[in-house]
């Protein structure tokens, strides 16, 4: 009888440390690979294989390819009940930001990684450009728990845009 006991409080204590996970804010956590033509090979792949040396290039499991090579739609991600989205999500544990990493050649994003990461630097969108032409973007947020995850939003430049083209339509709606 006392092993039954035992069997049931270490059942209760797995069920209580599960819900007091999901009580955490969350991050998107996968690699869109870009543009892949054999999609159905993408399941023999790593990020090991994607990266090979290149280990400043961040990869973070599940690799993910879209139908039509376009950025993975994460509000549908976050919003789909029929998919397993905690595969696609990881917890943001103190001292832990969420961080969308991605790599734009010739304004055509060619890569984007998802991920929980510890970093040395607040909120915003920070753009590096290469020699090569190649740009590196990392945006740094803090989700909020029971929202999606904020790694799936705009970047800098795009909520500046956004922004200005909300003032103008400010400025314009009092002038008339």
């Amino acid at each position: 009888m006392p092993l039954q006991l035992f069997k049931l409080l270490l059942l209760l204590l797995l069920l209580l440390f599960k819900c007091l996970k999901a009580e955490s804010p969350q991050c998107f956590h996968f690699t869109w690979i870009g543009p892949y033509e054999n999609k159905t090979n993408i399941e023999n792949e790593s990020c090991d294989s994607r990266v090979g040396d290149f280990n400043e290039i961040p990869c973070e499991m599940p690799l993910v390819v879209t139908a039509n090579d376009t950025v993975p739609d994460v509000k549908a991600l976050w919003k789909n009940e029929t998919l397993n989205r905690e595969n696609y999500l990881c917890h943001m544990s103190p001292g832990l930001s969420c961080v969308k990493y991605s790599y734009i050649f010739k304004g055509g994003i060619q890569n984007v990684t998802y991920m929980c990461a510890k970093v040395n630097s607040s909120n915003g969108c920070y753009l590096q450009t290469h020699s090569t032409g190649m740009q590196v973007e990392a945006c740094v947020c803090t989700s909020k728990l029971g929202l999606m995850p904020c790694n799936g939003s705009l970047s800098t430049q795009s909520q500046q845009v956004l922004g200005f083209a909300i003032a103008l339509l400010s400025v314009f709606m009092i002038v008339k």
